[in-house]
């Protein structure tokens, strides 16, 4: 993929999570300096605050589905900071987005330092997630519990 056509698949990526956001009810703002996070999410009620950084790749065929890569910087991954960061993992497939990967900072540096899902490479980790019918996984880890796990954001009474 040429680096011109990644930056428009990126950014749309970040839109389309935004846009999910902003249908289940929570107010979403994009930093004016990008220090890693991508999105701020809130409830407006509250002030509930989340961090999200949005990752995108474009799916490539891989067996009986279809394979994604992205990558992360490792000092962001090791950086717990408050409140921390979700990582959200957008593919596009075909002519849609998703599904999506929903992980913490926390569980998925967890993943990786225990389970050595990914590999590293000058500072970076990349990930590769398998899309199989109803399963997700990245090497031998599934990742099927972390699938459109919206659930710290539930849909908002209007």
């Amino acid at each position: 993929m040429s680096g011109k056509h990644h930056l428009y698949v990126g950014r749309a990526g970040q839109f389309v999570v935004m846009a999910e956001f902003l249908l289940r009810g929570w107010n979403v703002a994009l930093p004016e300096v990008d220090l890693g996070d991508d999105v701020f999410v809130v409830k407006d009620e509250g002030g509930d605050l989340f961090r999200i950084q949005v990752k995108t790749a474009t799916a490539k065929p891989y067996g009986q589905g279809y394979s994604a890569q992205f990558t992360l910087g490792l000092s962001q991954l090791k950086t717990p900071r408050t409140p921390d960061l979700t990582y959200i993992f957008a593919v596009r497939h075909g002519s849609q987005w998703g599904p999506y990967i929903i992980v913490g900072r926390d569980a998925l540096r967890t993943e990786h330092e225990l389970h050595r899902i990914g590999s590293e490479s000058r500072e970076k980790l990349l990930l590769r997630f398998l899309y199989e019918q109803s399963q997700v996984r990245c090497g031998q880890r599934d990742f099927t519990p972390f699938h459109s796990e919206w659930s710290r954001w539930p849909i908002l009474p209007r």
